[in-house]
């Protein structure tokens, strides 16, 4: 089979030639993202693998349709940066890639929540200002005596629990479909109690429009004073504008932000200009009670070579007999 992938990042490339050399498949890597002006390269192709996360566009979707490919894979969770109605239009059936290491984005919100916690940046900030009596002054709280609100126990909030409850956490848990899964450390609650008695609010939910902005002004205000905000799921589910304020005004004590709401190609492309013009990326770059990092929570050896191998399996799945295990279905 002949299979172009988009988006290729320099540490995947040699596990998407490994994978090409133990199948027999034939594949072409770009490390372009498969946008409007990049898909006519997959013209004559069987199917596409891609990651991103800026738009999958109609414009996209339109143009493999006249190329007559039918199958695109993605190497992460999330789809909704995908014009789902373009690819029903265009006869395109879409599959994820779910479970790469569910425990990788877990162990990185734990991470987060453990350097909130104990005020990491505070001290180094406070040190790099030459403030060393004030670096020692700022206490810290231990996770095995917070109350970790978990919203979303899917794959990746499962792990959550697991580890947060290792650490002797008090866990309880959002979900609109709860796990039947008797054996988490857990007890669920509706969205209001777990917001007003969480200490850390994790979330772990997709970026569905229904999830939009699900932590804003109001949601906020509920969460107790001095809670921890984490966030390595989407963008659009915490209003920056209304977390900046929180954390502004003291009521917020601290945030974790993997998934930056404003994530667009200008910030992507950061690395090659040395330019990305957003105030409030600045504005949580400036605080010391702020972790922003650039969407790297799955980013491991394991999750790496398990989002390439799986997804191009899938794609060839897909492409021998029509369907695979991890076909987006949009509600």
């Amino acid at each position: 089979m002949k299979i172009i992938a988009y988006g290729a990042r320099v540490d995947e490339i040699p596990y998407m030639k490994q994978w090409a050399q133990e199948t027999g498949n034939e594949l072409t890597i770009k490390e372009e993202l498969l946008e409007a002006d990049t898909v006519e390269w997959a013209k004559g192709y069987d199917g596409i693998n891609c990651l991103q996360t800026t738009p999958y566009s109609a414009a996209v979707f339109d143009k493999m349709g006249d190329y007559g490919i039918h199958y695109l894979t993605l190497r992460n969770v999330g789809t909704d940066n995908v014009d789902f109605a373009a690819a029903a239009k265009n006869g395109v059936t879409l599959a994820n890639t779910p479970a790469y290491s569910p425990e990788a984005i877990a162990e990185f919100a734990v991470t987060m929540t453990l350097n909130l916690l104990r005020r990491v940046g505070e001290v180094e900030h406070a040190l790099r200002h030459g403030d060393y009596a004030g670096s020692t002054q700022l206490i810290g709280r231990e996770l095995r005596s917070q109350t970790v609100g978990i919203i979303g126990a899917g794959r990746i909030g499962r792990a959550a629990i697991q580890m947060f409850s290792g650490f002797g956490a008090k866990v309880i848990t959002y979900d609109p479909h709860p796990s039947k899964d008797d054996t988490l450390a857990c007890r669920y609650a509706d969205m209001d109690e777990l917001l007003a008695a969480s200490d850390v609010v994790d979330l772990h939910i997709p970026g569905v429009p229904a999830n939009d902005h699900i932590i804003d002004a109001r949601a906020l205000a509920q969460m107790k004073p001095g809670a921890v905000l984490i966030n390595t799921a989407r963008g659009n589910l915490v209003d920056t504008a209304a977390m900046i304020a929180a954390l502004e005004s003291g009521h917020l004590a601290g945030a974790g932000i993997d998934t930056y709401e404003h994530e667009t190609a200008a910030l992507l492309d950061m690395a090659h200009t040395g330019r990305f013009s957003d105030p409030q990326w600045d504005q949580l770059q400036k605080m010391p009670n702020v972790l922003l990092t650039p969407h790297v929570a799955y980013y491991t050896e394991t999750a790496v070579h398990n989002m390439v191998t799986f997804s191009l399996t899938y794609l060839t799945e897909l492409l021998t007999t029509g369907t695979t295990e991890t076909i987006v279905h949009p509600k």
